[in-house]
């Protein structure tokens, strides 16, 4: 199964929400899939009961406790939609590790925009 990073997203919403929402848009078993990869990528803790079958991806069930500090950055970063238009368009095929990274850096920089910003209308209104 492809890894979809817009169901990653929407899973970390949902959790942060602490009223998990039924996402309608997709499959049970893709979602399971998708909560498994999050597990794996230590951005929530939780627990992967594995398929008996060996040629089952999907996990018989997937039961996540709380997103942990690193998901709650991830989450963070990815809020912002400019960030995120960046992530799905020129790292789509990129590792977690390296979302985790990117979308970071993304944030950081788009904040010390806004800050550069602020501080030059500051500076301009001070004379």
């Amino acid at each position: 199964m492809k890894r979809d990073m817009e169901l990653i997203r929407e899973i970390l919403f949902s959790i942060e929400e602490e009223n998990p929402k039924k996402l309608s848009s997709y499959n049970e078993d893709t979602v399971k899939y998708h909560q498994a990869l999050l597990i794996d990528a230590k951005l929530v803790e939780g627990s992967i009961l594995p398929n008996n079958q060996i040629s089952s991806q999907i996990p018989n069930m997937v039961i996540i406790k709380k997103l942990n500090w690193t998901g709650h950055e991830f989450l963070d970063a990815v809020r912002q939609d400019n960030v995120w238009n960046t992530i799905k368009s020129e790292f789509k095929d990129a590792s977690i590790e390296t979302l985790i990274s990117v979308s970071k850096q993304l944030a950081e920089g788009w904040a010390k925009k806004k800050v550069k910003i602020l501080l030059d209308n500051n500076e301009a209104g001070v004379d």
